[in-house]
């Protein structure tokens, strides 16, 4: 449950500091290439794979990524929605994940786990 949070906090804290423009040492980009960026970076590729379970549904004018689920404790299904952003923000955290998954695994506890079967 911690990971999760602290990975939101993680991308507010980024969101934050792009927020804040360029320090004093650096040049701010001019206002076309700014757009061009913020339109490239908000902008999910055609091509992009999504998470199994989700469907990409519009919503008006605008795109949303849903998927279907059942919580635990209720029988009803519940619809969650995702908008461009957020379902990038959602692959990060899902890769960010399984890196720590295998980091774990990757870890020896003992010289047994670590591949020498001769001193377990």
């Amino acid at each position: 449950m911690l990971k999760p949070i602290a990975v939101v906090v993680m991308c507010l804290g980024a969101a934050a500091a792009l927020a804040r423009g360029p320090t004093s040492g650096e040049e701010a980009p001019d206002d076309a290439q700014a757009q061009k960026t913020v339109a490239a970076a908000s902008a999910v590729p055609e091509a992009m794979k999504l998470p199994p379970g989700f469907k990409e549904k519009k919503r008006g004018k605008h795109v949303v990524y849903c998927r279907t689920d059942t919580p635990i404790g209720t029988r009803f299904k519940q619809e969650t929605c995702l908008d461009a952003s957020q379902i990038h923000d959602y692959l990060i955290a899902l890769q960010e994940n399984k890196s720590n998954v295998d980091r774990i695994r990757a870890t020896c506890s003992s010289a047994c786990a670590c591949g020498q079967p001769g001193s377990c």
